[in-house]
């Protein structure tokens, strides 16, 4: 304690924590100063924070290098306050680093600065080093409150359309700028407690992608807060457990949780399904939280459970269990998505236990189950022909409509498979229906070289009667847009005498 501590009260005493320690040109560097009182009453005439410019240049000739040492920035975040004795106080700030400075160098240094004016005392402060680069190099950049605001002026805006326009807006800028937009947070963190209905949903929406993989402690109690919020309407809860989902890694499981066993089957999907849309691909304690809400009582959260299993189609025992499920469920709608959750489960040494559940289930009972296995072939590998051409022909077979139309639609999509190409033309011919044959002469396509495309699909456009028989000619040939031989052919087909056709054979030429 130095002797003007001592003879006037003094114990006063500063903390300095910055929320980042780099920062760049334009930037914000934020943080708080707490503020420690002394023995006896005392008055705060300022707390300031600066931002401190330091440059060392050699000069020849000369001893002593040259020093550029200057305040480039201020906040005064305090003034005119009190002090009780021994009080704790914390003042947050932010700083604009200016946009002419260079970068930190071996002879250019920052430090921010904190500094209290007391009266009758040594004025305690506070210093931190900040190092400063190039933006495209500052990973934790956030864009001065002004600058935000500027971008999303609706913000401010007392129009709800208007308000509700710039969340929106907000909400979709976060996937790819959340980390420099953070400086708006506070305001869209208030947003979601005021308001209209429809704001606050629009509010938490935006906010979730805002602080997703930047949760501080002050965001997970928002959350909470929200979560516990008396008379939220379903729209507007299940933004909460988006936010949930999206935070579980970061502080929010035991939340997620706690939703994972509400009362409510629409609110348990819901979690399940944000679990494998919303939330980190694998965190600690997800695996058993999926697994537990595959296990659900009520179908349609089995469902969405097993979806989110195929964040773990490298774990050789849930796919296995995923395979006796779609023994055992009584539900269609989840052995269907057994199907689904298996089908690139080869790429993971798994190959033949997919295709065994497969080739049992072209004869499940339910023609949900067996389309959703029709949909599922394309992902399949060449090396599994032999039995994907089995399977295909049992389902081009199949008694169900929808079936048969599931895999023809699919054959858009099976160019690794070409050896599937007779079964697709035995469709396009002989099929009874004609939406499958229409499907399955479009997508056969992917199964025929350019050349024979062109050809094929050439003559199919000579021999058309309709607009109707013109259409599936048109997908054939996109397929192979880029081929010299189909354009000559989508060319002629741009002048037949179907403008829709026409304009659109144009606009594949484009």
């Amino acid at each position: 304690m130095g002797l003007l501590d001592s003879m006037f009260g003094g114990g006063t005493k500063m903390d300095l924590a910055l929320d980042n320690a780099t920062a760049s040109p334009g930037s914000v560097v934020g943080g708080r100063v707490s503020l420690q009182g002394g023995q006896k009453p005392l008055r705060l005439t300022e707390l300031s924070v600066r931002l401190l410019y330091v440059r060392v240049q050699s000069k020849p000739g000369q001893t002593l290098p040259e020093i550029d040492a200057r305040e480039v920035a201020k906040q005064v975040v305090a003034a005119n306050g009190q002090i009780p004795p021994g009080s704790q106080q914390q003042f947050t700030f932010r700083v604009t680093v200016p946009d002419d400075l260079p970068p930190t160098a071996h002879n250019v240094s920052f430090q921010i600065v904190a500094t209290a004016d007391i009266p009758g005392v040594k004025d305690p402060s506070a210093t931190a080093d900040v190092k400063v680069v190039e933006a495209s190099k500052d990973k934790s950049r956030r864009l001065p409150l002004p600058e935000v605001l500027g971008r999303f002026p609706g913000l401010q805006s007392r129009d709800e359309e208007e308000l509700k326009r710039a969340l929106y807006d907000l909400f979709l800028a976060c996937y790819s700028e959340g980390g420099e937009l953070m400086e708006v947070e506070p305001i869209v963190g208030r947003l979601m407690f005021e308001g209209t209905v429809e704001v606050r949903r629009k509010a938490i929406e935006a906010w979730a992608n805002l602080v997703d993989n930047r949760v501080q402690p002050h965001h997970l109690q928002a959350l909470f807060a929200l979560a516990n919020a008396p008379g939220l309407d379903d729209e507007t809860f299940e933004q909460v457990i988006i936010a949930a989902t999206k935070f579980a890694e970061e502080g929010a499981l035991q939340l997620v949780q706690q939703l994972a066993q509400n009362p409510s089957a629409a609110v348990r999907e819901k979690v399940a399904a944000n679990l494998r849309f919303n939330s980190a691909e694998k965190f600690n304690g997800k695996r058993e939280l999926v697994v537990q809400l595959a296990q659900d009582q009520a179908p349609e959260v089995r469902k969405a459970a097993v979806g989110a299993l195929t964040c773990f189609r490298d774990d050789q025992q849930l796919m296995h269990w995923v395979a006796t499920i779609s023994d055992q469920d009584p539900s269609a709608d989840v052995r269907a998505e057994c199907i689904s959750a298996l089908s690139l489960a080869h790429h993971h040494g798994m190959g033949e236990l997919t295709l065994a559940v497969y080739e049992k289930h072209a004869q499940d009972p339910d023609a949900n189950v067996r389309a959703s296995i029709a949909r599922q072939l394309s992902s399949q590998p060449p090396a599994a022909l032999p039995r994907v051409w089995a399977i295909a022909q049992r389902l081009a077979a199949d008694p169900d409509e929808e079936v048969r139309r599931a895999l023809a639609f699919e054959f858009i999509n099976m160019e690794r498979l070409p050896q599937l190409l007779p079964i697709a033309q035995h469709m396009a011919q002989q099929d009874p229906s004609p939406d499958v044959r229409k499907d399955a002469l479009s997508g056969m396509s992917a199964l025929m070289p350019p050349q024979q495309a062109a050809a094929y699909y050439g003559q199919l456009m000579t021999q058309a009667r309709s607009e109707q028989d013109m259409w599936p000619v048109l997908n054939g040939l996109r397929h192979h847009r880029e081929n010299g031989d189909v354009k000559r052919v989508l060319s002629q087909l741009g002048q037949c005498p179907y403008p829709d056709v026409a304009d659109a054979a144009r606009e594949a030429l484009s």
